[in-house]
């Protein structure tokens, strides 16, 4: 199986994983044709862990942007800084993956074969295992959800999508995008990694809910679809308090008439597909 694909990753203070990612791609058995490695201002080894991969490795491309520049949440408004559309467009497929994950060396090849079996088949996602009470415990996800921390799209679909949204909510924003132009978005259970720093820890877990109730205003969740969402994770840490923190986030955007997404279409998407969902109608917010 033949297939040529472009990587691209941000990477801001990950001195304590980047080199096991690096490993982890070094023995892919499909390695990409160019893997981009941006590291956003990191101030501890993160630079130089990537200009050593380039070096011995001639696929690696290092970026080294500087700290004295507005910078928003997450990687995707830097990520747009170097994808280039003549490059991306003669790949077959593109693949975001984040600084903090260990990936088997078969996990490249299964999620392009994926995509081979299903011509419909948008943007994949292995499921992630996360650090749980001194092992690893696989994170629960519906399948149509694809996790940002590891998306592979098809070119087709990348085309739909457009250049990847800058800040909190971006890849719900793009699954959605997919959706409405008739890809489908998967998380393949079968294809695992490991996600050494689970989601929100980076900044606490009562942040990164909050974060998720601030991502939902901006793409435009229906206000009863987050109630519903919250209320479902009473009952996951942080008990209670991080399902009030979701809201808070989401109402936070409100009261504040905080920025969304500039698509009106998109939006209506949405909130059409979680109110079918709510009333237990098909959806493709399932």
């Amino acid at each position: 199986m033949t297939a040529r694909y472009l990587a691209i990753t941000p990477a801001r203070d990950e001195e304590r994983f980047l080199p096991g990612l690096i490993e982890s791609m070094r023995a892919q058995t499909i390695v990409p044709q160019r893997w981009i490695i941006i590291d956003d201002a990191s101030t501890d080894r993160t630079g130089a862990i990537v200009d050593e991969a380039a070096r011995a490795t001639p696929w690696i491309s290092p970026h080294h942007l500087k700290s004295d520049r507005p910078r928003q949440a997450g990687g995707e408004s830097v990520i747009m800084r170097f994808l280039n559309d003549d490059e991306w467009r003669s790949m077959d497929f593109i693949f975001r993956l984040d600084a903090d994950l260990s990936l088997g060396p078969d996990m490249v090849a299964s999620l392009i074969a994926q995509f081979r079996h299903d011509s419909a088949l948008g943007i994949a996602s292995p499921i992630l295992a996360e650090p749980a009470d001194g092992g690893w415990k696989d994170v629960a996800v519906r399948s149509m959800h694809t996790r940002g921390a590891a998306e592979m799209y098809s070119r087709a679909c990348f085309e739909v999508v457009g250049k990847l949204e800058p800040g909190l909510g971006w890849d719900v924003v793009d699954g959605a995008r997919a959706r409405m132009a008739g890809f489908k978005t998967l998380t393949f259970p079968h294809i695992r990694c490991l996600h050494h720093r689970p989601q929100g820890t980076a900044g606490g877990r009562l942040r990164g809910r909050y974060a998720i109730g601030r991502s939902a205003w901006y793409v435009g969740y229906s206000p009863l679809f987050l109630i519903v969402a919250a209320a479902r994770r009473v009952v996951e840490r942080p008990f209670l308090l991080g399902s009030i923190m979701m809201v808070a986030g989401y109402l936070e955007g409100w009261i504040h008439r905080r920025p969304r997404v500039n698509d009106p279409e998109l939006i209506r998407f949405v909130r059409k597909q979680q109110l079918r969902r709510l009333l237990l109608m098909d959806s493709l917010w399932s």
